[in-house]
């Protein structure tokens, strides 16, 4: 029969486990403790967190950022999703001569997650894996909408080359044809570009 505690082993327990939650110890690995003082940018990777060295600017180095200000979206996500968690983008812009805003938002819980085929991306990616392609994607978001507005910039190439990409795009699903010889970045696909145009560039 194992013996119960005394009072002093109890206490002993109790005071050990408030120095922990002061210190900002937390038994999840990765995870603040409820109370614990927020992680900063600054901070180093704790070796529980299975990193070494400084955080990126503007990130914890583990565990969720204490800062709501900065992270008001993660903490949402957090606040949404809990501890199971997911990942989510979503943006809320005006184009560039746009009649009104794009409104936008996609995610994936953890279990949606695993269920993807990271191969599947390759298509779409591939048709962005070109800096001429990159740059008539960014003119024609910002207006220019016909090839022939197109070849009067010099970086694009002739006719036939700009078509060449303008068609790659399109059957990626990047452009789509708005009228006849005028081209635009559908509105599905304006926040998921502009995402990975701020990935490549941050």
């Amino acid at each position: 029969m194992e013996s119960t505690p005394s009072s002093e082993e109890r206490l002993s327990a109790l005071e050990r486990r408030v120095a922990e939650l002061e210190a900002g110890a937390s038994p999840v690995t990765g995870a603040r403790a409820s109370g614990a003082p927020a992680e900063t940018g600054s901070a180093e990777s704790s070796p529980a967190a299975g990193g070494t060295g400084s955080a990126p600017p503007g990130e914890a180095a583990a565990g969720l950022p204490g800062d709501t200000d900065t992270f008001w979206a993660l903490h949402g996500l957090v606040d949404r999703l809990g501890e199971d968690g997911g990942v989510t983008y979503t943006g809320y812009t005006t184009p560039p001569g746009a009649d009104g805003p794009v409104a936008w938002q996609m995610g994936l819980t953890t279990a949606g997650l695993g269920d993807i085929d990271f191969a599947e991306a390759a298509g779409s990616l591939a048709a962005l894996g070109h800096p001429v392609r990159l740059q008539l994607l960014q003119a024609i978001y910002e207006g220019t909408s016909t090839v022939a507005e197109l070849g009067r910039d010099e970086r694009f190439g002739t006719s036939g080359q700009i078509y060449h990409h303008v068609h790659a795009l399109a059957g990626a699903g990047w452009l789509e044809n708005a009228r006849r010889g005028h081209w635009r970045v559908p509105a599905s696909r304006v926040i998921p570009l502009l995402t990975l145009v701020l990935i490549g560039t941050h």
